[in-house]
């Protein structure tokens, strides 16, 4: 039997979700599960372009075209009948026996959701689910809304089981297939070298924020008041925050006011993330919500203490001294407590017996059979 798979993806972004699924790719290619893959995408979106090329072949065909997620999708996707004809147009002319959705979230692929016919079978590869009263959103319409487009697919694949949580909540109905995220970041550099490049003090203790520096999302302004509130035991600590996006004039605040109290270093995104992971003493992770942050797996690989914020995933991958609620802990007396030398051992065993649940060739042995309409949970 003729199997084919289509995969559609419809935002100009290029994130973790986007490079996990180019992860599992090789795989997915080499194992000739499906004879034809077909996969189209935003045209604009030119780092995805780039890192498909490789991959194209008679059985691989990735194209750029004209549909991209708008903003208040899940409101509208109704209304884009263009959007919805090339759909259906497409899924008559490659008739898959898979279509998968690459979604960064649900609002994305909401018109692929929407406009497949009922009888195909209809994968969402998301990496979370959270409802909007859990993002501090109205419930009433987003929920409401959103859940039409959790009742859509026929299976879920998501990259944790807390994310498997959320889809239940969030109203999806369809089997969940639990593919963990799985990172594989550079040999950690030495890191006496790492702070001369940065530019760090050798005897400093260093607390790192890493990655998209939203504020809501990444908790960045409960960080700040954290650090507010503790300057005048904050000696001896430097905070170095890398990264990109509109908290960046927040972080340039909280420097200016706290110069001569409290050191705080501001670095734009840069792509030696590594450098700064192996720099660091302990990862600051203030979030409100996440997926499964490709980050948090880097620094346990790199043995890195990470100090989170109390929410699933962190639950699902963290012991419990190392979760704060940071608008009302002492952020001080925590950071010292997760770099002291014996949990510092218990953590990094800890964090070594998590990833070795997952690794690269059993997630992608996991994604690939998940988009066969006859796998079931195991």
């Amino acid at each position: 039997m003729t199997r084919s798979l289509l995969v559609i993806q419809d935002s100009l972004d290029f994130g973790g979700h986007e490079a996990m699924f180019l992860r599992f790719l090789p795989a997915l290619v080499e194992s000739r599960v499906f004879d034809r893959i077909a996969m189209r995408f935003p045209a604009g979106n030119v780092r995805l372009s780039d890192r498909l090329a490789p991959f194209a072949s008679e059985r691989f065909d990735a194209k750029g075209w004209g549909f991209t997620k708008q903003r208040a999708e899940p409101y509208l996707a109704g209304f884009r009948q263009g959007y919805a004809r090339a759909v259906r147009h497409l899924i008559a002319e490659e008739r898959p026996t898979t279509t998968l959705l690459l979604q960064g979230r649900i609002e994305n692929c909401a018109v692929p959701t929407l406009a497949a016919p009922a009888d195909q079978f209809l994968v969402s590869y998301v990496p979370m689910a959270h409802r909007m009263t859990e993002l501090g959103r109205a419930a009433v319409p987003g929920d409401i809304v959103r859940r039409r487009l959790y009742r859509r697919p026929d299976r879920f694949i998501v990259p944790g089981r807390a994310v498997a949580g959320q889809v239940t909540a969030a109203g999806g109905r369809a089997p969940v297939a639990v593919v963990d995220n799985v990172v594989d970041p550079p040999p950690r550099p030495g890191r006496d070298g790492a702070r001369v490049a940065l530019g760090l003090e050798q005897e400093a203790r260093v607390a790192l924020f890493l990655g998209r520096l939203d504020v809501r999302q990444k908790g960045l302004d409960t960080l700040a008041d954290a650090i507010r509130r503790q300057a005048e035991r904050l000696s001896g600590w430097t905070f170095l925050i890398v990264g990109g996006g509109e908290g960046a004039a927040l972080c340039e605040e909280l420097r200016t006011e706290l110069e001569g109290r409290v050191a705080l270093r501001t670095i734009p995104w840069t792509e030696r993330p590594q450098d700064a992971l192996a720099a660091a003493d302990v990862l600051l992770m203030p979030s409100r919500w996440e997926g499964v942050p490709l980050v948090m797996l880097e620094a346990m690989t790199y043995g890195l203490p990470l100090l989170a914020s109390e929410i699933d995933v962190f639950r699902d991958y963290l012991p419990d001294t190392h979760r704060i609620d940071f608008a009302t802990a002492d952020l001080a007396a925590a950071m010292a407590r997760v770099i002291e030398p014996d949990r510092l051992s218990a953590y990094r065993a800890l964090a070594a017996r998590r990833l070795a649940e997952g690794g690269l060739a059993r997630s992608s042995e996991r994604f690939v059979a998940a988009l066969l309409p006859e796998w079931t949970p195991a």
